[in-house]
């Protein structure tokens, strides 16, 4: 009896100890120096995320945080290596995350296509499919990074492309203004459709986006066949224009604006004119001839690198809330 009593003493003390770890693993994340890939359940399913550490961080400083979302089809291991956020968190020594998005049915396509839950999703996936909201795996990683790393909770950013941009606009902002202090996205001009943000503080938002993006094409009116450069001509595009509008409504903001030609290049058009005397602004950042593109040098005829657009935008910023 005696024997037997120690042996249960030995496997309730193993039991109770495989049970911390498991909640340290939970709480904080074991990293080495450069890509680190890891795997997160929720809500029934397991994420997969990579985190990269440049050699310049210790824990002797607080440092900035850059999500970057992957467009449909996507991944995160996709995006650590084209979008040359590595190449600036290491230059510049902050941590940058990079997730996967679930995979979906999507109708009139062969096979899964990789997606975040952003507005319109629905309209895509096979009729019957469960959507996982994305928003609860968004929070909890950031929570993990926060824990496991000396991070500036004032600078954290997100960056999306394509569908990942579309959740950024149409869930981020609205749903998330409490942890991220501004945001950028590739997913068409505007917001689909109209918002309100939950909270006080309207995230910033910059928006960078090719003249030729095809996705956008089938959008344009009066015979257009290239999105325009300029400001004045895109509010004759209505249903471009209309989605702007939606921008400057949920994020307060006045439709009064100012111009940045920057020829051959682009041109950028600033909405800084708040309702409410706010800081904040909406910026489109217009790359001619540019297709559905999320710019890192080599896939436009500008050299444009959105890392390096956007990390010197997202300096401007730190949440105040």
């Amino acid at each position: 009896m005696r024997y037997f009593i120690l042996f249960m003493s030995m496997v309730i003390f193993s039991m109770i100890s495989c049970e911390k770890e498991q909640e340290n693993v939970s709480d904080s994340l074991n990293w080495e120096y450069g890509k680190n890939e890891y795997n997160l359940e929720i809500d029934g399913e397991v994420r997969n995320f990579l985190i990269h550490v440049p050699e310049r961080y210790s824990d002797e400083e607080e440092v900035a945080l850059v999500l970057m979302l992957h467009g449909s089809t996507g991944t995160g291991t996709k995006f650590y290596n084209i979008s040359r956020w590595v190449e600036k968190a290491d230059e510049q020594g902050f941590i940058a995350v990079f997730p996967t998005a679930l995979a979906y049915p999507i109708i009139g396509k062969n096979g899964t296509s990789t997606k975040w839950s952003s507005d319109g999703l629905d309209e895509q996936v096979v009729e019957g499919t469960v959507i996982k909201d994305d928003i609860p795996f968004i929070e909890e990683l950031v929570k993990l990074v926060k824990n496991s790393f000396k991070i500036n909770s004032q600078r954290v950013y997100i960056s999306g492309f394509s569908n990942g941009g579309g959740f950024v606009k149409s869930e981020v902002i609205p749903r998330m203004s409490h942890v991220f202090a501004a945001a950028s996205t590739g997913g068409g001009v505007g917001h689909r459709q109209p918002f309100t943000i939950e909270g006080s503080y309207k995230m910033p938002l910059f928006n960078i986006t090719g003249t030729a993006d095809e996705n956008l094409l089938p959008l344009l009116v009066n015979g257009a066949t290239a999105l325009p450069i300029q400001a004045k001509e895109l509010e004759n595009q209505s249903i471009i224009w209309q989605s702007i509008k939606n921008s400057l409504e949920g994020l307060c903001l006045r439709d009064s604006y100012e111009e940045t030609p920057d020829p051959p290049i682009g041109n950028t058009i600033t909405f800084a004119n708040s309702e409410f005397g706010d800081d904040n602004e909406l910026v489109l950042f217009l790359v001619k001839d540019m297709g559905h593109n999320y710019p890192n040098e080599n896939n436009n005829r500008h050299k444009v690198v959105a890392a390096d657009v956007l990390w010197t935008w997202f300096n401007k910023w730190e949440l105040n809330n």
